[in-house]
């Protein structure tokens, strides 16, 4: 993940441009600016730390803690994927990161929120994993912190509006992680990569997750919101790339954008 963010005053559809236009992404949408909203811009930096800005309240933000629990999901979902695939020593690296980066940025809001959190089971499934347990034991471990991250989402009470925006924060993320990971059409750091292939398919997961009552409220921003997201798959044609692969974060910023102005418009 990466270490350093910035605060600036500008949603993802400024910044599908403005970060296109930095990256030398001439493909990128352009797109009008949605209003007044606050969004972290990822400064590539060496290191893999998750931050929140303090600016962010997750005791509070439905929008933004659904987020951060899904880029927890995100990192289990491709670290599973490759386990499943044989690629152990990837799938360890991304067993580890949910805790170093992300769980203890929650532990306040889950406090805050009366909820109790999911420390052992995310170690368990980390130490399974990093311990070459038997796949049976793994699998088990992750279904049950599955279970248990699932007791701290407040899916069930977002409406359709703070869905869409809670995926847009997500998949600006991800676009963060694909312009580290994909260069000039050249495989520059597969982790970042597949950080990204993972949050894009919990976004995917978390609107499919949505009840009948709540795909009422946008039946429409809805289905083109996942059909936007389906379409950006074919930059992940593995999970494990090498050499040159066409794709270009501008893609993802700009479906960031439009799906970020689909849940201020409701």
């Amino acid at each position: 993940m990466i270490e350093k963010r910035k605060l600036w005053q500008q949603s993802p559809a400024l910044l599908a441009t403005t970060m296109a236009t930095t990256l030398g992404m001439a493909n990128a949408h352009a797109l009008p600016v949605a209003p007044q909203t606050v969004q972290m811009v990822a400064m590539q930096a060496a290191g893999e730390a998750e931050m929140v800005d303090a600016s962010i309240d997750l005791r509070t933000n439905n929008q933004e803690y659904l987020a951060q629990l899904g880029l927890i999901r995100g990192h289990l979902w491709v670290g599973m994927k490759l386990y499943e695939q044989g690629h152990l020593a990837m799938a360890k690296t991304h067993m580890k990161h949910p805790g170093d980066e992300l769980y203890s940025g929650l532990e306040g809001a889950f406090a805050a929120r009366n909820l109790p959190g999911f420390a052992e089971p995310l170690s368990a499934l980390a130490n399974s994993v990093n311990n070459d347990a038997d796949s049976d034991v793994v699998m088990a471990n992750y279904e049950t912190l599955k279970q248990a991250i699932s007791k701290n989402e407040p899916i069930e009470s977002m409406t359709a509006s703070d869905m869409l925006l809670s995926v847009a924060s997500m998949l600006s993320t991800a676009a963060e992680e694909y312009a580290i990971g994909i260069k000039e059409g050249e495989v520059s750091n597969v982790h970042e990569y597949q950080d990204a292939l993972g949050f894009t398919e919990i976004v995917l997961t978390r609107l499919d997750s949505l009840s009948p009552e709540q795909k009422a409220q946008a039946e429409t921003e809805l289905a083109q919101a996942s059909q936007l997201i389906r379409d950006l798959l074919p930059m992940w044609p593995t999970t494990t790339p090498s050499g040159k692969l066409e794709g270009d974060a501008s893609e993802i910023y700009g479906v960031a954008a439009e799906i970020e102005l689909m849940g201020r418009s409701l």
